[in-house]
């Protein structure tokens, strides 16, 4: 049985310390930092008051306002990398090729943000408080979902999530895919 070879044709990153894997790595080869004081929330409470944090983050040229509200950040993130990473590859996708062709995304916890307010909402006002976008925008696999419907991708369309591991496990599951 004959294995197809698996490449990466296309990278995508947002970062501390950049918003494009070209941004990123001239940041990490000048020895910049990424590390900042925490500024979205108050960290008066806390021991910790600095973190790696995405900064001059926009995304309306790939995801409108009225979709953007209804998803957490990270998911935002994961969209407009997987943007980058398809522009980079140069891949264009057609009727002949887009079963072929799927998403493959992990992370390890994201949508804090939005459950920390649906929590709230709840609390204060009731089960009738919580978004009804509350599940669709904290879920990882959103972000698969978004780049396939952008993309016209019917190829697989999966999400791995496994804590720190999970972009390694979701290469590794593609890479069998493929092979």
């Amino acid at each position: 049985m004959s294995k197809r070879r698996v490449v990466v044709t296309g990278l995508g990153m947002l970062s501390p310390v950049g918003n494009t894997v070209e941004s990123t790595w001239k940041a990490l080869l000048a020895g910049q930092s990424g590390i900042s004081l925490i500024d979205h929330f108050d960290t008066s409470a806390y021991a910790t008051k600095f973190a790696g944090l995405v900064k001059d983050f926009n995304c309306d040229d790939i995801i409108s306002r009225k979709e953007q509200r209804k998803m957490d950040a990270f998911i935002q993130y994961g969209i407009v990398a997987g943007v980058q990473a398809m522009q980079d590859s140069g891949l264009e996708v057609t009727e002949e090729n887009a079963s072929r062709i799927g998403a493959a995304i992990g992370s390890g916890i994201g949508g804090l943000g939005l459950i920390e307010e649906n929590h709230s909402s709840l609390v204060k006002g009731g089960p009738r408080k919580i978004s009804p976008f509350f599940v669709p925008s904290t879920i990882v696999n959103m972000v698969a979902g978004h780049l396939t419907i952008m993309y016209g991708l019917r190829g697989p369309s999966i999400s791995i999530a496994t804590a720190c591991t999970s972009g390694v496990h979701n290469i590794g599951h593609a890479a069998r895919i493929i092979a």
